[in-house]
């Protein structure tokens, strides 16, 4: 008896195109998987038939093939070429005998080509061979089932179907250029959007500074090293903190967040004209915050030139986070925060299209082009965080805890420090921190806050570079407060440089 070890591939929807369309996504799904076992060091070959593919290799390619859209599902099998029915049996008998032995069981065959039996009655013969070492047949909730799959004259047998993620083979549906900020929403709409076949490439216009990118590039790098198969993905980093300062200083502060999202797609638009993207994707969910409503996407939107996609428009929060567990990138997303002291205080939620455009006309649109002459580009496939300049630890600036000698300072937009605060904290705009703690002494304890932790992160490395002891709240006051800390309301006695 030679069996020889394989793993079926059962293909997705790609099965119900026209002939020449499929013959296509087949080659691109083969390219696929032939550079997903190449990433992960597997040795394999590839073999095609209609309906099927056939890798001959080690087993543990399945947790790599699962990972490859355009699979439906797969099988750890083995193949035997059979000369007639009651070999065919005989060997399945002695493949399957210590599998179904004292358990209950049922036989399932599937039949393609011309042959003397059928399916039926493999299904009869085998079931009958198999039952003196099983306990019996269930038919309807079997613990074993005996798969077999004739093809030819070769024979395939296996225990197993485990089901893979479907979707389109990346590259059959073009290039889409993803605005992602490293959080949970844009990652999982930059898989949904590899799941239907499009290559992602990735724009990150950075608000904070070299600690948001590392993380943000880690989580990107996540999903392209597990995801991203057939091509070469780049990310690409636009610094948006001149910008931001710029709109701080000249636009109503209620319409900051729709602006600065017009003149993100703006630049997203500039980069997919270089990369011949076809779609800006983002992480946009209905009605998740004010820039986010359908009155303010409407007028967002009519800065783009190319189509918008939102995939994940009208989920949940949760089952954004649970995609974000399944594929893999749920850990390096929670410890990316928010880059607070951006947004006002009270946004609008229902914003003009002609009101927009009176304050986009105060924006000094060079600065805007500064960040364009900038921009860095990685390959998430051949650099690794370390060669961005991203080795450090920077968990090391955090603390859970406020030290009793420590200067505390908030970062914060000056009518968020207002509406509540750590008492005896120190409201002081980012942009003025350095000449701030020079000032006070650089020899104190200091220890930065914000809303979540982003920005903090940011000024407490900022100062560490000046050889200031400085440290960032971890989780922000969100998590300060929520732990049980009182916190103190306006007065007017409290020091504040804003």
């Amino acid at each position: 008896m030679s069996l020889k070890k394989v793993v079926l591939i059962r293909l997705g929807e790609l099965t119900i195109k026209g002939l020449a369309t499929r013959k296509h996504f087949e080659n691109l799904l083969k390219r696929n998987i032939m550079d997903a076992l190449r990433r992960a060091g597997i040795e394999a070959e590839l073999r095609k038939k209609f309906g099927r593919f056939y890798i001959y290799g080690p087993y543990e390619s399945i947790d790599v093939l699962r990972r490859v859209f355009g699979i439906k599902s797969l099988s750890p099998a083995v193949e035997y070429e059979f000369k007639d029915l009651e070999d065919l049996i005989a060997t399945a008998e002695e493949y399957f005998k210590e599998k179904v032995l004292g358990k209950r069981f049922a036989v399932r065959t599937r039949r393609v080509g011309s042959h003397t039996f059928s399916s039926i009655d493999v299904n009869r013969l085998l079931g009958e061979r198999l039952l003196k070492y099983a306990s019996k047949v269930d038919l309807e909730n079997p613990e074993v089932t005996a798969y077999v799959e004739v093809r030819g004259n070769k024979a395939y047998f296996f225990t197993e179907i485990i089901e893979a993620w479907g979707g389109l083979p990346v590259g059959s549906e073009g290039r889409v250029i993803s605005l992602v900020s490293g959080g949970f929403d844009s990652i999982v709409a930059s898989w949904l959007m590899l799941k239907r076949g499009a290559e992602v490439d990735f724009l990150y216009l950075n608000l904070g500074g070299p600690v948001s990118k590392c993380y943000v590039l880690r989580v990107v790098k996540t999903l392209a090293d597990n995801w991203c198969y057939g091509y070469d993905p780049k990310l690409y980093i636009v610094d948006f903190t001149t910008v931001v300062h710029e709109l701080k200083q000249k636009v109503k502060p209620e319409l900051i967040g729709v602006v600065l999202k017009r003149l993100m797609y703006r630049v997203a638009n500039r980069i997919a004209l270089k990369t011949g993207a076809e779609g800006i994707v983002t992480g946009e969910n209905l009605g998740q915050v004010s820039s986010q409503t359908l009155a303010n996407l409407n007028v967002i939107d009519k800065s783009s030139d190319l189509i918008v996609l939102r995939p994940v428009i009208a989920y949940d929060k949760d089952e954004i986070v649970e995609l974000a567990r399944k594929i893999g990138t749920y850990e390096a997303s929670s410890q990316v925060k928010e880059i607070c002291g951006v947004y006002s205080f009270h946004p609008t939620t229902h914003a003009r299209l002609d009101e927009v455009l009176e304050e986009e006309a105060k924006i000094d649109v060079s600065v805007l082009e500064k960040s364009l002459d900038n921009v860095e580009i990685i390959d998430l496939h051949s650099s690794s965080p370390i060669d961005a300049g991203c080795g450090t630890n920077f968990q090391e600036l955090e603390v859970d805890e406020i030290p009793s000698n420590a200067v505390v300072l908030d970062v914060r937009p000056p009518e968020k420090y207002r509406s509540g605060r750590i008492p005896g904290s120190i409201n002081v705009d980012i942009w003025s921190l350095e000449d701030y703690v020079t000032s006070l002494g650089k020899e104190k304890k200091y220890v930065v806050v914000c809303d979540e932790g982003g920005l903090s992160r940011e000024a407490a490395f900022l100062l560490r570079k000046m050889g200031v002891d400085a440290y960032s709240l971890r989780g922000g006051l969100r998590r300060y407060w929520r732990a049980g800390v009182k916190r103190s309301a306006s007065n007017p006695q409290e020091q504040a440089s804003s």
